[in-house]
């Protein structure tokens, strides 16, 4: 995978009509984009630059979702906006077809789950983008597949090539017997498929985590970060939250659970159906994660202690859940 160097950044910004020279300067990125913040006069923005694909189309459905979101679909709470470029697009092509796109700043600090309130108010964020995407309308079909056709993206990788994957790194050999309690809750999950299918399903943002979230003091304002949004179960836009909520503090895992649930719930009440089937969609998700650091570990993409970290994570949220799946019941009923 090609590497962004900072000369590249003018072949993007330079196709932008900007009323006086701009500077750029280096903003927290994640493991799928590069982020530079761009000041132009009073005006800042956000110019986020791919390093995950080159799939225009990938991009055009984000910003879709975004401008049928609009600002009176969510009220209290912002989305990004992307900004045209000279060509009147908003996605921007550079050097080595390397997309971006250039947004809007949205200021504020990442919400943190260590504070109630940002939990409570992630909760009733979550509740509320759920009612907004449940009632738009795209003429776009979902690119990403959905959590609950997990198979359908990660069939080639079973169990035997799993293994091979692990005994390539002497780090890793000693995780096996973890690869096979997760074969073995992916196995199971995958023979409720048919239950899965049958609960409600819309669009979904499909990465409502902290990290993607803005907070103004103790007030959630702002979900970011659009580029996995699909049509998925709806109950899924909980557990993906839900799963971030596991540490070794079982009681303040459980809390926070109950504070979160607590303020999706002033927004949406899930039926019993979802309900029940959540303590599988925690997994379901953390499944998922791990399939995918396979497949970025199998590319060379990241290095064998990348993979092994998302192992250990996946065990552990799947064994707390099994062990207190009575309880999350109870605080999600």
């Amino acid at each position: 995978m090609s590497t962004l160097i900072e000369p590249d950044l003018p072949a993007f910004l330079d196709q932008y009509d900007w009323p006086e020279p701009w500077q750029a300067y280096t903003a927290e990125s994640g493991m799928n984009n590069t982020t530079r913040m761009v000041a132009c006069g009073e005006n800042r923005y956000v110019l986020r630059i791919y390093d995950n694909h080159k799939d225009r189309d990938k991009v055009l459905l984000e910003h879709a979702v975004l401008a049928a979101l609009g600002e009176d679909a969510l009220p209290g709470l912002r989305v990004p906006c992307p900004v045209r470029n000279r060509e009147g697009g908003t996605v921007t092509i550079g050097p080595l077809d390397k997309l971006a796109a250039l947004y809007r700043y949205i200021p504020g600090e990442r919400a943190v789950s260590s504070r109630p309130a940002h939990v409570a108010g992630l909760g009733r964020a979550t509740g509320r983008l759920a009612r907004a995407l449940e009632r738009i309308e795209l003429p776009l079909q979902p690119i990403y597949p959905p959590y609950y056709r997990l198979e359908d993206d990660y069939q080639a990788f079973d169990a035997a090539r799993l293994r091979s994957l692990a005994e390539r790194d002497g780090t890793l050999r000693p995780l096996l017997p973890e690869l096979e309690q997760l074969q073995r809750e992916r196995h199971l999950l995958s023979q409720r498929q048919p239950e899965l299918e049958r609960l409600p399903i819309q669009w979904i943002h499909g990465d409502l985590v902290f990290n993607n979230t803005l907070a103004v003091g103790d007030e959630v304002i702002a979900i970011l970060d659009f580029e996995y949004c699909t049509r998925d179960l709806r109950a899924m836009e909980l557990a993906v939250v839900l799963a971030e909520f596991v540490g070794p503090d079982s009681e303040r895992s459980l809390q926070q659970i109950g504070c979160f649930v607590d303020g999706y719930r002033q927004e949406v009440l899930l039926l019993q159906g979802e309900q029940a089937m959540l303590p599988s969609l925690i997994k379901l998700r953390m499944l998922d994660v791990w399939l995918h650091f396979a497949h970025r570990y199998e590319e060379r993409l990241d290095g064998p202690e990348v993979w092994r970290g998302q192992i250990l994570r996946a065990s552990e949220v799947c064994d707390w859940v099994n062990r207190h799946e009575v309880r999350l019941l109870e605080l999600l009923g």
